[in-house]
């Protein structure tokens, strides 16, 4: 079960999803840091003097306002009996710090708003949500909305048909995670897995038989991994079509509160099309999304 949980405040959000999905928790799951992160280009001359003197965490002198705002947001889950710690932290690149910041408190997940700013801004100014979701070693949680998801579906985004030993992992990665979730928030996980026959088109009659035992054999090692998670029989959705259309898409007709799918960090030119599955949904997506990596990940800005 998930012990520490790194809450990311965004200043200008009106309303503060990270908040929310802590009250959708019980009470007793974990420790959260309820954490406001500020550019450190954008303080005063004397803030950054004494900000840099104590490290990543800002001087106290300087971040006591924004501290005391911090408590009065979570005061409420404080008198519901949540365990809450807050702090006020000084960044150079946001990703970066709060990769750090998850590597010291070593969270079990990370909630922070999701930001959908299309393909071209992502290329040319390297959004965080972008930069995190391919070197964050520890789940990430993006939230989507400040409306509740308690008791809404969880989406276990998987690959059946992957031979790969990384993507298998992955597999069992992300159902294990969508059942924890689904078992804080008091509802089901669906298994959804996308595929694609346009290999088959224009190959005849004899492609049918084909089809028809690739399409068996998905099912079958589908429910098979289904029935490891308690996952029912008739929530496993094969579906022929483009993953991220097919996930969002389903994610839509059983209004799923999360959808949780695995990456695979990628450098060079292949990090830029990272945008391939993983991108497209955070893009178009209406739920919230968790991001998890393969075990052995190690990340480059926090390699320790």
């Amino acid at each position: 079960m998930m012990s520490t949980i790194l809450v990311v405040i965004d200043p200008e959000e009106s309303e503060h999803g990270g908040l929310s999905r802590i009250k959708s928790m019980p009470v007793d799951v974990a420790d959260f840091y309820v954490e406001l992160y500020v550019e450190r280009s954008s303080t005063p001359p004397r803030e950054k003097l004494m900000a840099s003197s104590v490290g990543d965490e800002a001087a106290p002198q300087a971040a006591d306002y924004k501290l005391i705002w911090l408590d009065s947001l979570v005061q409420s889950l404080r008198d519901l009996g949540y365990t809450i710690e807050t702090r006020v932290i000084v960044f150079d690149r946001l990703y970066e710090a709060i990769i750090r910041r998850a590597a010291v408190l070593h969270a079990d997940l990370i909630f922070k708003p999701l930001r959908q700013h299309g393909f071209l801004r992502r290329a040319l100014f390297s959004a965080t949500d972008w930069n995190l979701v391919r070197c964050c070693p520890a789940p990430l949680l993006l939230i989507n909305h400040a409306s509740a998801i308690h008791r809404k579906p969880v989406i276990a985004a998987v690959d059946v048909d992957t031979k790969d030993v990384v993507h298998q992992e992955l597999n069992q990665i992300v159902l294990s995670q969508a059942r924890q979730l689904a078992d804080l928030l008091g509802s089901t996980v669906h298994l959804v897995n996308a595929y694609s026959l346009s290999a088959y088109i224009g190959a005849g009659s004899a492609a049918d038989q084909v089809i028809r035992l690739k399409q068996k054999n998905q099912l079958k090692s589908a429910l098979n991994m289904a029935a490891k998670y308690q996952i029912a029989a008739d929530q496993v959705h094969l579906r022929e079509g483009a993953a991220d259309i097919v996930i969002n898409d389903l994610a839509r007709e059983i209004d799923a509160g999360v959808i949780v799918l695995g990456t695979v960090a990628r450098s060079g030119i292949s990090g830029l099309f990272i945008g391939n599955t993983a991108e497209s949904i955070m893009e178009h997506t209406q739920s919230d999304v968790v991001a998890v990596k393969q075990s052995d990940f190690i990340s480059s800005i926090c390699p320790g």
